[in-house]
């Protein structure tokens, strides 16, 4: 995956099994994998994982599983608040 120009990428603190963790780069992984478009939850975790990875990182092999889960969760609610956001535009438009 070709990392996105530009931006540096900040880092949002999220709960990852019963850790507490810092990711670089987690809403731009969001916005990258929702905008494939992918509707597969095992493919989402797996590109959002890559994502996280890529924005530098590290993901120990033996926590993987909580991370797949952990970015599962955050994207439920990234979709879900940008499919609201899209609903209160069109709300106001009217």
């Amino acid at each position: 995956m070709a990392r996105a120009c530009c931006a540096k990428p900040i880092a949002r603190i999220i709960k990852v099994a019963e850790l507490t963790v810092g990711l670089m780069g987690l809403d731009q992984a969001l916005r990258n994998v929702y905008m494939n478009g992918l509707d597969n939850e095992e493919a989402i975790q797996r590109d959002l994982l890559q994502w996280i990875k890529e924005f530098g990182n590290y993901i120990s092999p033996s926590r993987e599983y909580d991370y797949k889960e952990a970015l599962l969760r955050e994207y439920r609610k990234y979709v879900k608040s940008v499919k609201g956001e899209g609903k209160e535009d069109a709300a106001r438009s009217h």
